[in-house]
């Protein structure tokens, strides 16, 4: 999912019991939340400030166990390795740091970028380190040495999202001007280049398989390509604004949209239908996520809740209430117990499933 700059107040982690709905833990953060993560375990969460804090915390009892200080500026993403041990964070003040995730030292002060870094992702294997962002370059780093490797210069505008290939071969970016680029992991040679785009890239996710590539973008749309060849398969139109983001389902039969238009979109990945459109008439669906059985879908909204439906007939289902503000981002943690959200006022919270 994507992450861009914020600018209003609010502060914490809340921890809800969503069974009855009622605050288990309230999180004071020290400054305004800016991105978060999961562990790999979904044992603890991640989350990155305003003001270049990034900080660890506990799910289970909303105890903050770590807090990381050496950025100057806000953090704009954060990422955890497979592994567990590392946590990145890239920051506005051009850097991306390495942490180790059981001390909170910093490993590596990674500098390379002369702008804003917007994301940061580990390969599978947590071996790479992969950065984007407004100085429209991509660079990779060795995670456990800190060594810069290869730096691309794509020359196609500011990266507005990274996502890398399951089996970690490639990574692919999206940038303003609408252009989606593959590259090769391991040499950073460009692979395939998606050429149908021609606006802003909102949203890019790649199929649990590999074999299929998810896109969103400003003009309304979600594209689905061939991620060997290139080739576009299927467009989805139906979204009557501009889409944020995009993502499949675990077991890679559906792509879930949401759009500025109030709805989110279930997309039929073999036949191009949008099988459900899933309509609250309250506001922007900003962001959705997949249960990591499938059997559910978490939304985003722009009046501040987050809204669970049943995938296979869009029924609805819990209504997560409590942020004063559209919500951002949200995500699942891979067991499935805890979802979490965070809005425009930097406000996070984190709901007990």
């Amino acid at each position: 999912m994507l992450g861009v700059a914020l600018w209003a107040d609010g502060l914490g982690v809340v921890i809800y019991d969503t069974s009855t709905w009622q605050r288990i833990h309230i999180i004071t953060a020290t400054e305004r939340v800016r991105s978060l993560v999961f562990s790999p375990d979904s044992r603890r969460i991640v989350s990155g400030d305003k003001n270049g804090m990034v900080q660890l915390w506990d799910c289970a009892s909303g105890e903050g166990l770590l807090v990381m200080m050496g950025h100057t500026d806000c953090i704009q993403s954060v990422a955890y390795s497979s592994c567990g041990n590392r946590i990145a964070s890239a920051s506005c003040d051009t850097t991306v740091r390495l942490w180790d995730s059981g001390t909170g030292v910093c490993v590596f002060d990674l500098e390379g970028h002369t702008n804003l870094v917007l994301r940061v992702r580990f390969s599978p294997n947590g071996r790479q380190l992969i950065s984007g962002g407004h100085d429209g370059t991509i660079r990779f780093w060795d995670s456990e040495t800190g060594e810069p490797g290869v730096v691309l210069r794509p020359l196609l505008g500011e990266i507005y999202g990274l996502a890398i290939s399951p089996d970690g071969r490639w990574v692919a970016s999206g940038h303003e001007n609408g252009n989606v680029r593959l590259w090769d992991m391991a040499s950073g040679s460009l692979g395939l280049a998606l050429q149908d785009h021609s606006y802003l890239v909102t949203g890019i996710a790649f199929s649990p398989n590999g074999q299929s590539i998810a896109t969103s973008n400003a003009n309304r749309r979600v594209m689905l390509w061939d991620a060997s060849t290139g080739d576009l398969i299927s467009t989805f139109d139906g979204h009557s604004d501009i889409v944020w983001d995009v993502a499949f389902s675990p077991d890679g039969s559906t792509i879930a949209s949401g759009s500025h238009d109030g709805t989110v979109r279930l997309g039929e990945v073999n036949s191009s239908r949008s099988s459900i459109a899933i309509q609250d008439h309250i506001g922007g669906a900003f962001h959705a996520a997949y249960s990591p059985d499938g059997l559910s879908i978490a939304t985003g909204y722009k009046n501040g809740t987050v809204r669970l439906w049943n995938r296979s007939s869009g029924a609805p289902g819990p209504v997560l209430d409590g942020h004063s503000n559209e919500v951002y981002d949200l995500a699942y943690s891979t067991c499935g117990r805890w979802i979490a959200s965070y809005d425009v006022d930097c406000f996070a919270r984190l709901w007990d499933l």
